[in-house]
């Protein structure tokens, strides 16, 4: 083998280091000069991805392009900030592998909008809003891309709620006095003709009546078209629960400006049927069963059947509901089947009732009223002087009367929003009494995606002309129980007879209840809380008694249907009353007559709140 010569080795020593170099990395810095402005440094460094080291580089080419490629961004935003002469300038000093990467940057004064224009590129012979005041948006000269962006929006949302469907901004620019550092905000904007409603023109419905689905859209043919009104006749039609899928779209506006509506509609099957578990360690496990026809006779009409088993309570009940749209509310009828046998009291109810209700802004408010007829035998377990039980029977007939308010985001797991009833009934019949409850929750979020969120409830309630002794055990207030005071049990939350061991009840009532929940993961969310409340026996809360507190904790497990709760509260005001009894031979004895359990277990579906 022929040896290679000392010369030939060192020029192959030098080609291997020249290609190792080639492709060895550039080490690259970047500086940015010129920006005084900490905050907006760093943004226009976020920018670059020279910068950010998302890239690696082994030839200086494809790096320039880079840093070209950030400068370029920087420029746009600036920009879009308002430094309309902004430079930026970029540069690269190599040394070996070292490539000094420098963005001179020259932001100059940040410009001010002086005015804004509104130029229209058809002709129409309606007027036209010409300038912001006349639509009501408030400038400030603000000169950031982002908010003569939301101008643009608001402009269009103006033109659509005012008679023009078809409006559409074309194009947006920034007339710019470099002198004077002020510029002119102008808006190119197209909106066809102005519009008025025609007639509305159906599709989709099978079974339910178009007269139906048009009586839900308030304003009338020959009125001028608004996108918002629009909008909130596809809420309505939404809320009636009937449609699985909604469209409804301007049809192209006439000669004269005349505007149809097509609604499109999908919808959903008649019949539901529903199920529901529910367990408490006072109560035991409670089954709740439902049936319901919606669409009845194609108005809209609902028939429900529902039926609710528990260990103290058995109820039936059955419910015919009539939409009227143009009101708008709806009348409704109810007739139920009540077995009750709580350690208060045991009694069979049937109580018939119809009534009218109305809402207000979308619903949020609603008023209702009507008249109910109830009947009650009633064994009373409360009286000290007959253990075993008073029979009676009651006949009462009632006007009840109630307002609510109520903005929360969702009936099972509200995240925002506030509910407020205050309901008036005067009975007549057996006994003559007014019955007023104020009932209230609210909650108010905190964090990212409000992952903490604070709930609150209080409820008052009251029987004017009247004092618990007067009256049926099945009218009185009770408190305790998964719903109301978590810790005691199911109508225990309120005084106990020292003789009998039995709740019972009162006039009035007072509750109040504050709960933390900490979403730890994205179905899953943890809660602390602490209920408190008791009944009265006079007609308003007097809080001279014993007002009980309980506390616990709770897991909730978010479903699609809504969160599955699990609870565990314990008394803070612990209670045993003991009393002479008989034992099994006959003799007196001291025993415990009542004693609140140390802890109660609750799950059902829902928040308490």
């Amino acid at each position: 083998m022929r040896e290679l010569s000392p010369l030939w080795r060192s020029g192959g020593l030098v080609a291997v280091a020249m290609v190792s170099s080639a492709f060895a990395d550039l080490e690259v810095s970047v500086t940015l000069n010129g920006v005084d402005d900490a905050d907006l440094a760093a943004e226009l460094r976020k920018l670059s991805s020279v910068a950010a080291d998302k890239n690696s580089y082994t030839a200086i080419a494809p790096l320039r392009r880079a840093v070209e490629s950030d400068a370029q961004l920087m420029q746009r935003a600036l920009l879009s900030k308002g430094y309309y002469a902004a430079t930026v300038s970029p540069s690269l000093d190599r040394t070996g592998l070292e490539v000094a990467v420098v963005f001179d940057i020259v932001p100059g004064e940040r410009f001010e909008i002086s005015d804004y224009r509104i130029d229209y590129l058809d002709e129409q012979s309606s007027e036209r809003p010409l300038s912001l005041d006349m639509i009501g948006i408030e400038t400030k000269g603000v000169p950031t891309g982002d908010r003569l962006k939301e101008i643009g929006s608001q402009i269009v949302s103006y033109l659509w709620d005012n008679g023009y469907p078809s409006a559409a901004l074309s194009r947006r620019e920034v007339l710019a006095d470099f002198g004077a550092t002020r510029a002119e905000a102008v808006y190119h904007v197209t909106t066809g003709p102005l519009a008025h409603y025609g007639e509305i023109r159906v599709s989709g419905n099978d079974r339910t009546e178009a007269s139906h689905i048009k009586a839900y859209f308030k304003p009338e043919a020959g009125d001028t078209y608004s996108r918002s009104e629009i909008d909130s006749y596809r809420s309505a039609l939404a809320g009636t629960g009937l449609f699985r899928e909604i469209s409804i779209q301007p049809a192209s506006p006439e000669a004269d400006g005349r505007t149809d509506l097509l609604v499109e509609v999908t919808e959903r099957p008649p019949r539901t049927i529903g199920a529901g578990v529910s367990f408490s360690t006072d109560v035991g496990v409670g089954v709740t069963a439902e049936w319901e026809n919606r669409n009845l006779f194609g108005s809209g009409e609902r028939i429900t059947a529902e039926l609710d088993v528990s260990a103290p309570t058995q109820v039936f009940n059955l419910g015919y509901e009539k939409p009227l749209p143009r009101l708008p509310g709806s009348w409704s009828s109810s007739f139920s089947v009540e077995n009750e046998e709580t350690d208060a009291y045991e009694a069979q109810t049937v109580t018939v009732g119809t009534g009218l209700n109305k809402y207000f802004q979308n619903r949020i408010w609603e008023v209702g009223g009507g008249i109910r007829y109830t009947f009650s035998d009633i064994t009373d377990f409360s009286d000290p002087d007959d253990p075993e039980g008073v029979d009676e029977t009651a006949q009462t007939i009632s006007l009840p009367l109630y307002v609510s308010y109520n903005t929360e985001n969702d009936p099972l797991n509200p995240t925002s929003g506030h509910r407020a009833r205050l309901a008036v009934a005067p009975y007549f019949g057996d006994l003559q009494f007014t019955r007023t409850e104020l009932l209230g929750a609210s909650r108010i979020g905190f964090g990212r995606d409000k992952k903490y969120l604070v709930a609150g409830r209080a409820r008052l309630g009251a029987s004017i002309g009247a004092s618990g002794t007067d009256l049926p055990a099945t009218e009185r207030f009770y408190a305790g129980g998964g719903g109301s005071v978590r810790g005691y049990a199911y109508q225990e939350a309120g005084p106990i007879d020292r003789e009998t061991g039995n709740p019972t009840g009162g006039a009035s009532v007072a509750e109040v209840n504050l709960e933390a929940r900490y979403r730890f993961r994205e179905n899953m969310q943890l809660a602390v809380f602490t209920d408190g409340g008791t009944v009265f026996e006079s007609e308003t809360p007097d809080f001279s008694g014993e007002f009980l507190v309980g506390a616990g904790i709770g897991f909730r497990y978010l479903t699609p249907i809504g969160p599955v709760r699990l609870d565990i509260a314990t008394p803070l005001d612990k209670r045993e009353i003991r009393g002479l009894r008989e034992n099994d031979d006959g003799v007196l004895e001291e025993q415990t007559i009542f004693k609140d359990d140390p802890i109660q277990v609750y799950i059902a579906l829902g928040q308490p709140f």
